[in-house]
This record gives C-alpha cells, structure tokens and sequence, in this order.
C-alpha cells in the first residue's frame, strides 16, 4: 500500500520510524472502526513530531492522505458511528 505511493523512491530510503508510523496508523485506520479517521492521522502525524525528523510530518501526512483518498474510493474504510469518516 506505501509502496506504490512513493514515486520514486525505495521504500529503504524511507526512515525506519517513518514506515512503522504509516503502518501504525493504516492498521488503526483500517481495523478499529470506532475510532475516527481524522484521529488516527493526527495521533501518528503527533508522533512524529516528537520520533522522526522534521520534515516527517509532512512526509506522513501527504502519502496518508493519499492512501485514505484511494481507501475511501475503493470503499476499504468502514467506520461505524456518525462522523467516523470524512
């Protein structure tokens, strides 16, 4: 899923952290279905803030936001609750 989402790069060249936040995050994204969407992808973007380089956040936002907009589309993001998803 992050692969083909970083043109090109390696996925080596991403930082370790890096690659087990995004992991972290698609997991909780795509496997707790009570917990907001807009939660996850803060929580992880927080984190690292405070583990990764500076640039990370950027980083981990846009190819999130990328994945989620490609879950959304296939319709792979089941939410339950009211406003779960935006």
């Amino acid at each position: 899923m992050i692969k083909p989402k970083i043109n090109n790069w390696e996925i080596d060249r991403v930082a370790t952290i890096d690659r087990i936040l995004i992991h972290m995050s698609l997991t909780e994204i795509l496997y707790m279905p009570t917990i907001p969407l807009k939660v996850s992808l803060n929580e992880y973007i927080e984190l690292s803030k405070y583990f990764s380089t500076p640039k990370s956040k950027i980083f981990i936002n846009g190819l999130l936001d990328h994945i989620i907009k490609d879950l959304k589309a296939e319709n792979k993001i089941q939410k339950q609750g009211r406003g779960l998803v935006e």
